[in-house]
This record gives structure tokens, sequence and C-alpha cells, in this order.
């Protein structure tokens, strides 16, 4: 028998809803494929009672995981998102790294699609995949598309500058390789403002010269009022700071 395929997966929380917690951990529990996981938590200052939830779900998954390992931190005070994916990405000890947040669900194929689509595409230093919205609430649920490109499953750095567009890839869905992210410089811990996923996927897109995005729906994305994503989505000076970004990037050439 094949020994089993290395591969961490990146989590950072911060307050997040135990039944939440435990749907994200069951979804990892229940990948198929001959995997070896390592599940690296970041806690970013959860309080008391959810950080013993916690850390009493990752040792559920540990103990029920084959092949499963945890690395666990919890930072003294709530640092941000950015933060905690740069502390991550140095605490992950495989070359194939998996994102998802905290309240996600991965579909059970996530871990094997992906995977095997860098290992058979060498030019894939990154990619994501499509995935369905939903709310707990009233379990509605939609398809949510990453950017539109002339390829289906490819955006170069070339087309990108034509659209400049504030979306390139689903974040929660990502995997890329350690080392191209160590490479661009990891997550920026000094970004205080929430487009963490923007500001790597387009250093790794200028100097790799491409992402891709998978067709496929690997992931159930939760929506709900307590996401930074909802409380800033209309927030004009963000959307404003994005477009300078943006910007700045796509007319530098270093």
């Amino acid at each position: 028998m094949e020994p089993p395929i290395p591969v961490s997966i990146l989590v950072a929380s911060y307050n997040t809803r135990p039944s939440y917690i435990t749907e994200c951990i069951d979804s990892i529990i229940n990948q198929n494929g001959n995997f070896a996981i390592e599940l690296v938590w970041i806690n970013d200052g959860t309080d008391k009672d959810g950080t013993y939830l916690l850390e009493q779900e990752l040792q559920r998954f540990q103990k029920t995981k084959k092949n499963a390992k945890v690395i666990y931190k919890k930072q003294s005070a709530n640092i941000g998102l950015s933060y905690c994916l740069h502390d991550g990405v140095l605490l992950c000890s495989n070359e194939i790294i998996f994102r998802m947040d905290s309240d996600d669900i991965m579909a059970p194929e996530r871990l094997n699609i992906q995977y095997n689509f860098m290992h058979n595409t060498p030019d894939c230093v990154l990619c994501g995949t499509n995935m369905i919205l939903f709310k707990s609430d009233n379990n509605s649920q939609n398809k949510k598309k990453a950017a539109e490109t002339n390829h289906p499953d490819k955006l170069t750095w070339e087309e990108y500058k034509l659209q400049k567009s504030d979306h390139i890839l689903n974040h929660p869905t990502l995997c890329f390789r350690k080392l191209t992210i160590l490479d661009v410089g990891n997550y920026n811990k000094d970004l205080k403002l929430p487009f963490e996923d923007l500001d790597l996927e387009l250093r790794v897109l200028k100097k790799y010269e491409c992402v891709y995005n998978l067709p496929e729906m690997l992931l159930m994305y939760r929506i709900h009022d307590n996401q930074i994503t909802q409380i800033h989505k209309n927030n004009q000076k963000i959307i404003q700071k994005k477009k300078e970004y943006i910007n700045y990037i796509t007319n530098t050439n270093n």
C-alpha cells in the first residue's frame, strides 16, 4: 500500500461559533483519499470558553482521523487574520498547504482534486476552486465562481492587467506550494486592511505569471452577519484602498 500523502490544512479562527467549528472539522475528517493531514490551527485571541471548546474539537480530530496531526497556536490577543496566516504558513511542515476558514465546510473530494491538479500541473503554484454560498438559518445555497478569464481554469498576469479585478480566487479554497508563498514574502503580517487574500494572490500572480481556478464546487462558504467580509462589504474606504493597491502593483516593475 502506498504511504499517505502529507498535506497541511491552515485555519485561523476568532470566536467562531462552536457548532461551525465542529462542522468544519468533521468535513476535514471525512476527506476521501490517502492523506496524512497536518491541521495547523491559529487561535486569534478567542475568549476562554471558545478556546476550551476549540481545543476539545482539535483533540477529537487527532483521535478520530487516521494519520492526523495538530499544530496549534494561541495568540495572546486578537491581532488579525493576515498576521495569523503568516505565522501559520511558517508552522506548516508540508509543501502543499490548503486554506479554509473555521466556519466553512469542505467537499469530501477537495483534497483529492486539488492535490492531483497541483501534482499534474507543474506551472501551478496556487489554485482555488468554485464554491457554494449558504446561510445556516435557511439553508439557502448559491454558487459562487472566481473571476472570469479567457481560459476557464487559468488566469495569466497579462490577462489580469487588462481586467484589474478586485477578486481573483476564492480565498478559503486556496491550495498552494509553501516555498512559493515564502518566495513572494508570505502573507503580509502588517496588513491591517481585510484583503490579505488579494494582496497575496497578486504577488504570486505577478511573479509566477499565472494562477488556476478549478471549476468544481469544493467548499461550502457560510454567510453570516459576524463575518469580516460581510461587515466591510460596502466600505468605500476599503474599496478605494483595493483599487489603489491594484494600480500600484500592476504599474510597478518590482
